[in-house]
C-alpha cells in the first residue's frame, strides 16, 4: 500500500482585463477550450463543461501511449470573484490525485489579479515535493496559455 503525499501551491497572474473577462475565460466553454489543454503533442478525446454549482467538467486526452482524465465538480461560484472546485486526475489506469482548487479574481487597477490555490493529495505513490512541483508547472502552463486570450 502506498502512502498519500500532500502538497499545496499558489500561482498568481495579472491580466490586463477586468475580473468579468478573466472569470469568463473559466466559465465559457469556448474560451476555456483555448487554454485548458494538454502539453504539446497531447490529443483531445473528450471535453465537457457544466459551469454551475454542482456541475461537472471533463477533460480526457492522450499523450503518447498514456491517457489523462481530469474530472471536476464545482462547489462554489461567485461570478467575477471566485470559483471553488474539486477534481480527480487519472493517468493511464491509475487514480493519480485528488485536489481542492480555488480561483480568486481581484481587481488590480484596470486589470485582474488571479490567485489560484491548489491542495493536492497524490494517491498513486507520487512523491510530495516532486509531484507538487510538477503539478504547479503544468498548471502554470495553462495560465501562460490564458494570457494571450486575455490580451487580445
Amino acid at each position: 500500500m502506498s502512502t498519500i503525499a500532500h502538497g499545496t501551491f499558489v500561482i498568481e497572474r495579472s491580466y490586463p482585463v477586468p475580473p468579468r473577462r478573466a472569470f469568463a475565460a473559466w466559465s465559457d466553454p469556448t474560451q476555456k477550450a483555448r487554454w485548458f489543454i494538454g502539453p504539446e503533442g497531447w490529443q483531445l478525446i473528450d471535453r465537457s463543461l457544466d459551469f454551475r454549482v454542482g456541475g461537472d467538467e471533463l477533460l480526457h486526452g492522450k499523450f503518447d501511449a498514456w491517457e489523462t482524465l481530469f474530472r471536476a465538480r464545482y462547489h462554489a461560484i461567485v461570478r467575477d470573484q471566485r470559483i471553488v472546485y474539486v477534481y480527480d486526475m487519472h493517468v493511464g489506469a491509475k487514480h493519480h490525485s485528488l485536489s481542492l482548487a480555488t480561483v480568486e479574481f481581484h481587481p488590480e487597477g484596470k486589470g485582474t489579479k488571479q490567485v489560484f490555490t491548489e491542495q493536492v493529495a497524490f494517491l498513486d505513490g507520487t512523491a510530495g515535493p516532486e509531484g507538487t512541483a510538477s503539478r504547479e508547472r503544468g498548471t502554470a502552463a495553462h495560465f501562460d496559455r490564458m494570457a494571450p486570450l486575455l490580451s487580445a
